[in-house]
């Protein structure tokens, strides 16, 4: 692999195929934000694997490089509760917080986001909008006159569940509907994405034709298997990605999301976090779990760690002062 991080699911391109009415929609939404005011908030909607975090991001990046417009994203499955969140997003703002998470009201941090962020605007993707665990949050941002939200969910109905008050005040943001990708599209984004991270001459037009064909219209489906196609080249020194490669790849990916569904909320964090930083020392490993869950026992982490790579989600490399985590 030339470039590992280009065939990661989180990893955001250069450039978008196949998407170019959502994003013009999501760009002309999030206009008035250049100009000093709020956005029309939006709602990014449908299956896995068709592109709304990957535009949502895009467009985040697009605009903090651009116009130096500060923004976050929150994966709520990840970070569901009312203090996560706002402790996500001022991080992400560069917000240094010297804060115990089990003692401090989460209405401080609100406060905090009050301070911090007045006077321009901002713009924040809660991704599995679903997730939340309250909608109180939503109903914090929306109060905020200088935050403007995309909220993404796997559900067109996503919305309906929360209360009258955020419904009222969502009524008016935009739906963005991204249906499943064709296999033709599925298999130009791998082309793409190959162009990139793989090294020329090591896989075969017909077979990412073969993964395009497997992957339901998901890319986020179809860009594992290559990965772990990839990956399973390199550990038997072959050169090129042999048939055999995606074959054993296939079941890997369908387990690996049978296993991110059944995680506790530690595990979650932890998997989060390594998702982020790509690869982390486990001293950086706990530090960040302690500020994100509060006071925790070493072994109990330990033995979390441990499960994740069992279960095939993580993976460690190297030992001692070496040792590295990274996603599977």
């Amino acid at each position: 692999m030339k470039d590992p991080r280009v065939l990661e699911e989180e990893f955001i391109p250069s450039r978008v195929i196949h998407r170019d009415g959502q994003l013009k929609a999501l760009r002309d939404d999030l206009k008035p934000v250049i100009s000093g005011r709020r956005g029309r908030h939006s709602f990014l909607f449908g299956p896995p694997g068709t592109g709304k975090t990957c535009i949502a991001r895009y467009v985040l990046e697009e605009l903090y490089n651009q116009e130096s417009i500060p923004g976050s994203y929150v994966n709520c499955w990840f970070s569901g509760s009312r203090f996560n969140i706002l402790y996500k997003i001022l991080g992400d703002l560069g917000v240094r917080l010297s804060i115990h998470r089990k003692g401090t009201p989460t209405d401080e941090l609100l406060e905090i986001y009050r301070r911090k962020t007045a006077g321009r605007e901002v713009v924040v993707i809660l991704d599995e909008v679903d997730q939340l665990e309250s909608d109180k949050i939503l109903y914090d941002l929306l109060r905020i006159g200088n935050t403007t939200l995309i909220l993404i969910s796997n559900k067109e109905t996503a919305l309906y569940r929360f209360d009258d008050r955020v419904r009222s005040s969502l009524a008016s943001a935009d739906p963005i509907h991204f249906p499943k990708y064709s296999t033709r599209e599925v298999f130009e984004i791998l082309k793409d994405r190959v162009e990139w991270g793989l090294v020329p001459g090591t896989v075969k037009n017909s077979q990412l034709e073969r993964i395009a064909g497997v992957s339901g219209g998901d890319a986020r489906v179809a860009l594992n298997i290559l990965r772990i196609a990839a990956e399973e080249a390199e550990s038997s020194d072959s050169r090129k990605i042999e048939d055999s490669h995606i074959e054993r790849a296939l079941p890997k990916v369908s387990e690996g999301e049978k296993n991110l569904e059944g995680l506790k909320e530690e595990q979650r964090i932890l998997y989060e976090i390594i998702k982020e930083r790509g690869e982390v020392r486990p001293s950086e490993l706990y530090s960040e779990f302690g500020k994100r869950y509060g006071n925790f026992v070493d072994r109990t982490v330990r033995k979390y760690l441990e499960k994740l790579c069992r279960m095939g989600l993580v993976r460690k490399e190297g030992e001692g002062r070496w040792r590295v985590y990274r996603l599977a």
